[in-house]
């Protein structure tokens, strides 16, 4: 037997992080997600003058990309899922049969859908793990690295985050303040970095694993030759209510694609940038060198979340082409002319596949994935010889 009960879970996962935002599609906080709003606006307003005030330092400009586009990308992020609420929340109502034993025929649906939703699982506790580690190691980074000045007592005011508030730093008590600010940088960078994208790319899995179990049902339902014209009407309408989630999933969050797709790039350039330049100095502490650990982490959650992005469009494609092989093995031609007409139409849907777009302007795929770090190490050659 095959348990099912466990398969929701994933919903509740999400809802956890996004309810803390304010953003959870069912119960929207609209309190909270100006609250964080607000904080969000505060700390790139303080990002770019920092970056004005040093701007003829190209190093200080590239720590103050690394971190700033980041934060950027988080307040897009929270924007598009704002935006995408309502519809979002009829997505949800339309998935929750989804979740029922009684949806399944046999095994190997459950199996077949269970398999994604493990994916979506795994992918969650990894990347929201991995994103909190790398934020909390890259917050006291600063403080690693002046140890020995805090012993000392000649510790200068630098924050954890290249950022400059309206205000002068001179003493102990203003700096603790400042830096209590931005330690809400920390969950925010959890859930608002990694919430959205988890909640995107569960339910593409979820879509995924559907369309694998309608592959099934397909094989199965078109044996039975007693109920054959409602074995087919229910396919036709579980293939169109599949595509229309997807249509739904794309037009949605296209532009959230695409701001990942383009932030990875120079995410990814500018930080191993700073890896490189800091893996040559001596800022050690006990022999270890935190910043250069701290900007690893940061490394491998940028790059786990765009592959995770187009590792599953790559998913989608091919379950959603798949379904055309399944129907075409089903003896769909020796029907009558109506079934054999529907079967057809839905053979001919499935010759354009399913996909997730970057702004409308390119297909997620492992290939697209290849060609982002391609573009991203071509980038870091010619900033290192500028630089």
């Amino acid at each position: 037997m095959v348990d099912l009960t466990r398969a929701s879970s994933i919903i509740t996962w999400n809802k956890w992080f996004l309810t803390f935002l304010g953003l959870w599609p069912l119960k929207v906080n609209q309190p909270i997600f100006i609250f964080f709003c607000v904080y969000m606006i505060i700390y790139c307003i303080m990002g770019l003058n920092h970056l004005i005030k040093n701007f003829s330092q190209p190093e200080l400009v590239v720590a103050n990309l690394t971190d700033n586009i980041l934060l950027t990308m988080i307040l897009g992020k929270m924007f598009i899922c704002r935006r995408s609420c309502k519809i979002m929340a009829k997505f949800l109502k339309a998935i929750e049969s989804d979740f029922l034993t009684e949806k399944y025929s046999n095994i190997q649906e459950k199996m077949a859908y269970l398999y994604y939703n493990n994916i979506a699982l795994i992918f969650i506790k990894i990347s929201l793990s991995l994103n909190a580690v790398a934020a909390t190691l890259y917050y006291f980074k600063t403080f690693f690295d002046n140890w020995s000045a805090i012993m000392s007592g000649n510790f200068s005011y630098d924050l954890p985050y290249p950022v400059h508030p309206f205000f002068e730093i001179k003493d102990m008590s203003t700096y603790m303040c400042v830096c209590t600010y931005l330690l809400l940088n920390l969950p925010l960078i959890t859930c608002g970095y990694g919430g959205p994208d988890a909640f995107v790319l569960t339910m593409a899995l979820h879509i995924c694993g559907q369309l694998a179990v309608l592959s099934y049902k397909i094989n199965y339902l078109l044996k039975d030759r007693e109920s054959y014209h409602s074995h087919v009407t229910s396919i036709v309408l579980r293939h169109y209510h599949l595509i229309t989630l997807a249509e739904i999933l794309e037009n949605n969050f296209n532009m959230l694609f695409l701001e990942q797709t383009l932030g990875t790039v120079f995410l990814l350039c500018l930080t191993l940038y700073n890896m490189i330049t800091n893996s040559e100095s001596d800022d050690t502490v006990n022999g270890i060198n935190y910043k250069v650990i701290a900007f690893m982490l940061y490394i491998c959650c940028v790059l786990s979340t765009i592959l995770a992005y187009c590792y599953i469009g790559e998913c989608l494609i091919k379950e959603s082409t798949g379904l055309r092989d399944a129907l075409y093995n089903s003896n769909w031609y020796n029907n009558s002319p109506s079934h054999t007409k529907l079967l057809s139409i839905c053979m001919t849907r499935s010759e354009k596949p399913l996909v997730l777009t970057a702004g409308k302007f390119c297909v997620l795929s492992l290939n697209t994935f290849t060609s982002i770090v391609k573009t991203s190490m071509a980038y870091l050659s010619v900033l290192r010889n500028f630089v």
